[in-house]
């Protein structure tokens, strides 16, 4: 039987795209999270996002982090459009939105390469700098 894992980061689009091109940070991050039998919170428009940006050209490395037994695609609750609508004006993005909604929700961290774009996000206090 699996044990339930705890929530401890939400990717963004910047860290799915830091694990497509390879990234250290992200992935030690991620397997430190799954040793203590955490988990990772991918939010589908991130997914979405970091798929265009990426162009598709490594779909193996996307679908090696979805099956990555961490790794949850979450999507977002329709009864939270006022919320996404809100942190959407923050943010400047609607995967940035649901990245923070996510975080917040659950009271962890945003991994990105970008933390200024949550800097109205709880006073920018609810990101993890990737440093590759």
């Amino acid at each position: 039987m699996t044990q339930p894992r705890d929530v401890c980061l939400v990717f963004d689009t910047t860290a799915v795209t830091s694990w497509v091109r390879g990234s250290l940070a992200v992935g030690e991050t991620l397997a430190e999270i799954d040793d203590e039998g955490g988990a990772v919170l991918i939010p589908l428009w991130c997914l979405v996002q970091a798929g265009d940006q990426t162009g598709m050209v490594d779909r193996e490395r996307l679908d090696l982090l979805l099956k990555h037994p961490a790794t949850f695609l979450i999507v977002d609750d329709g009864e939270d459009w006022d919320s996404l609508v809100a942190l959407q004006q923050m943010t400047g993005a609607h995967d940035r939105a649901s990245a923070a909604l996510m975080a917040l929700h659950m009271d962890v961290d945003v991994m990105t390469s970008k933390p200024h774009w949550y800097a109205s996000v709880k006073n920018g206090q609810k990101t993890l700098l990737i440093e590759d």
